[in-house]
């Protein structure tokens, strides 16, 4: 089988015998492993999966010392402290007279009288 040419076509098993016979001999450089995974690396930092883990460990590192372990426990202390006090304190007054008026007896006798 010959094409117009003068080439021989080959069939595909002719071909695969013939690449395996003869493989192709390629030196790659001693650095080309360590730059094909500083580019998967690369490409793998850009996604927002893994800046939020970076963070996410640089977070659970830095509260992982005493110090700031101790600090944020205090702070989140005081935060729960303000917020359960928020509302108390505008219904303070008004609680305060509920109470002055239940006891006080003149007040009560007022409130009975037409």
């Amino acid at each position: 089988m010959k094409s117009s040419s003068n080439i021989p076509v080959m069939n595909d098993d002719q071909l695969h015998h013939l690449l395996r016979r003869t493989p192709a001999q390629v030196k790659l450089p001693a650095s080309f492993g360590r730059e094909v995974w500083a580019r998967i690396e690369a490409e793998a930092s850009l996604t927002f999966r893994h800046c939020i883990s970076r963070l996410a460990q640089s977070l659970f590192a830095a509260l992982a010392r005493p110090l700031p372990a101790g600090l944020t426990i205090a702070a989140f202390i005081a935060l729960g402290a303000w917020l359960g006090g928020w509302g108390q304190a505008e219904n303070a007054a008004v609680s305060e007279m509920a109470y002055v008026e239940s006891i006080h007896p003149l007040l009560q006798s007022m409130e009975n009288m037409p």
